[in-house]
């Protein structure tokens, strides 16, 4: 299965790495992501550390198996949970007995002993993974995806091995809990059924996705409640504080420009610390004055004419 064509069978559901999203645990992706994903087949964009994940995914499969002794085996189809079409995974690996390979068997996974799931993760969050007394440490949205794809399967345990930093590998194991996956499948079938169904974009979780949702106004008005209240006095008392700061900061750039008068840097111990440099001369064009003066037809200046959506301007207004 190529990328493009897995990119199109995981829009047939729900998975792995939707689940977290969904239940508000991704630290990359919003409900409104998922939506966006399934409905509006709006990828999310390869990054370098999402490319180098991938590369890695079987070094770090393949060490896992020489620490563990075990044998793997990749899983190239994409399952779905008997009953529910709408729940599907896509996974990296699976642990297999010693002589034996997993199958499909009508849509069921046979032969395989449990999951793994092979992690690149940067050092910064290495934290997350616990150390001493919390050697179990799993970070939420990958024990989300790890009981999601158990879920599915109908595996007992899951274990992610992550390379932390490119200089150490934890293997931490996540057992099945029949409590929290009927759980995740209930918020995740509704998700399915209220949003992606008919089409109606979950709320959104942050300001850039409201303006996505709400690209227009209508004109009405909402009374502040305590909270909405208390958010206003906030972004007042900040906005207040950016003005004074900005005062401050071209106060300070203007007794350095007027120091350096026609010179072009300012310098500490030798070292640039600032410039004032002029940049190069542009050309600009008046089309408009050009348009007048060729006579050009009105027709075909309005067949060439389209209109910009307007934005939203968000102004904090002074109460006297």
């Amino acid at each position: 299965m190529t990328r493009n064509e897995w990119l199109l069978a995981r829009r047939s559901g729900i998975g792995g790495s939707d689940i977290a999203a969904i239940l508000g645990l991704s630290p990359w992706r919003t409900p409104l992501d998922v939506y966006r994903d399934k409905v509006e087949c709006v990828n999310q964009p390869e990054t370098e550390a999402m490319r180098w994940g991938l590369l890695l995914e079987d070094v770090i499969a393949r060490e896992y198996a020489r620490r563990e002794c075990v044998r793997i085996q990749r899983i190239n189809d994409l399952l779905r949970a008997p009953g529910r079409d709408w729940a599907i995974a896509s996974l990296d690996r699976v642990i297999v007995p010693p002589s034996t390979r997993a199958r499909l068997h009508h849509g069921e996974l046979r032969g395989a002993d449990g999951i793994l799931e092979a992690k690149l993760v940067n050092a910064f969050t290495a934290r997350e993974w616990g150390r001493g007394e919390d050697q179990d440490a799993v970070p939420l949205h990958y024990a989300a995806q790890c009981m999601w794809y158990l879920g599915v399967t109908g595996l007992p345990w899951c274990d992610v091995a992550a390379l932390i930093g490119g200089g150490r590998l934890v293997v931490r194991r996540i057992e099945r809990d029949e409590e929290t996956i009927s759980a995740m499948f209930a918020r995740a079938e509704a998700f399915w059924r209220d949003h992606i169904l008919p089409k109606i974009p979950p709320p959104p979780s942050n300001a850039r996705e409201a303006e996505y949702v709400w690209p227009a106004d209508n004109g009405e008005s909402c009374e502040a409640d305590e909270e909405l209240l208390q958010a206003y006095n906030s972004a007042r008392e900040a906005k207040a504080r950016l003005a004074e700061a900005e005062r401050d900061y071209e106060a300070a750039v203007e007794r350095i420009k007027l120091a350096l008068g026609e010179r072009s840097v300012l310098t500490l111990h030798g070292r640039p610390i600032a410039t004032w440099r002029a940049t190069a001369a542009r050309q600009k064009i008046d089309y408009e004055a050009v348009i007048r003066e060729a006579n050009v037809p009105a027709e075909i200046i309005a067949r060439h004419t389209t209109i910009q959506p307007g934005c939203r301007r968000f102004i904090i207004k002074e109460v006297r």
